[in-house]
């Protein structure tokens, strides 16, 4: 292992801002992934299922589903 000693004089670096989107198919734990990584209670806009929604949203697998997400959920990291 090689010790040294870093450059003094550097000013600190500043964290990067980041928007990050997770994208994927009915019932496939999106929102599940932003409750279970953020740092805040997220905001979430869910609703139940509807009968006109049914031709649309394949429930095969995910019976016990009721509810889905109408426009986004946020949480945050820090």
């Amino acid at each position: 292992m090689i010790f040294g000693r870093s450059e003094r004089g550097k000013p600190p670096v500043e964290p990067v801002t980041l928007k990050i989107l997770v994208a994927g198919g009915f019932g496939v734990g999106k929102t599940t992934l932003v409750g279970a990584v953020s740092e805040i209670r997220p905001l979430r806009t869910e609703e139940l299922l509807t009968e006109a929604g049914r031709p649309v949203d394949d429930t095969s697998g995910v019976e016990g589903k009721h509810t889905t997400t109408v426009a986004m959920d946020f949480g945050r990291i820090t």
